[in-house]
């Protein structure tokens, strides 16, 4: 792939430029320079893949890559971006097979594991989705990942606790959602359920039982037509 000149580069950032910029000139600028060990690590990833020979497809996965680059160094809200950038990384995805090939492949591409991938892709829906707006977000996106976790009307009462919020932990957001399920286990009837418990188990007995009395009335009519010759 060619290397973009310099002069090149910094007529794209010049103000005496007369087409409009591209938003995103650094990421193209980085594209035109990726390494041959890259690209290598692409065709490795999506072997056996359509796109692995797709030009245009393998440019558009770079330019991402790139913009994924920045914003998981970039503080505030950068996690949120990087969710929104896989989410159209995936809609480029063709095949069942690319998509598995990116998620196996994840780690070599992005500075993060597949399972951090799918929490970020969570959160960047939830997000897009009005879940919860970004200046509500948490300021890490593990905290973030656990709000998408909360079910509605959990969801309402963590605002009511102002738990939806920029400063709010991972820890915070761990013990409301363990406090919910203690509350949902404290309002199980126990001892209807062992009344319920006892009352299947002797059913299951009789059921045994009258199985028995069964099994021997057929033994006994098969020994009988038997002795008559007749099945």
């Amino acid at each position: 792939m060619s290397r973009m000149s310099k002069r090149a580069i910094a007529a794209l950032t010049s103000d005496e430029a007369t087409e409009p910029l591209d938003e995103r000139p650094q990421a193209l600028a980085q594209v035109t320079t990726v390494s041959g060990e890259l690209l290598d690590t692409i065709q490795e990833v999506f072997a056996g893949t359509d796109l692995a020979a797709d030009q245009e497809r393998i440019t558009t996965l770079l330019s991402t890559r790139s913009e994924i680059q920045q914003a998981w160094g970039a503080a505030a809200k950068g996690f949120v971006t990087v969710g929104r950038r896989l989410l159209d990384l995936d809609r480029m995805l063709r095949t069942e097979q690319e998509r598995e090939a990116l998620k196996s492949g994840c780690e070599r591409l992005f500075p993060f594991s597949k399972t951090v991938a799918s929490q970020l892709r969570a959160v960047a829906r939830a997000v897009d989705a009005g879940v919860f707006s970004l200046e509500s977000c948490p300021a890490s996106y593990v905290a973030a990942y656990q709000i998408t976790l909360l079910e509605p009307p959990e969801l309402e009462e963590a605002r009511r606790r102002g738990l939806v919020a920029p400063r709010t932990t991972r820890a915070a957001l761990i013990a409301f959602r363990k406090e919910g399920a203690i509350t949902a286990a404290q309002q199980i009837d126990v001892g209807a359920l062992l009344a319920e418990q006892r009352r299947i188990q002797r059913r299951l007995a009789h059921l045994a039982e009258e199985q028995r009395t069964l099994e021997e009335r057929l033994a006994q009519i098969d020994r009988i037509t038997q002795a008559t010759g007749e099945s």
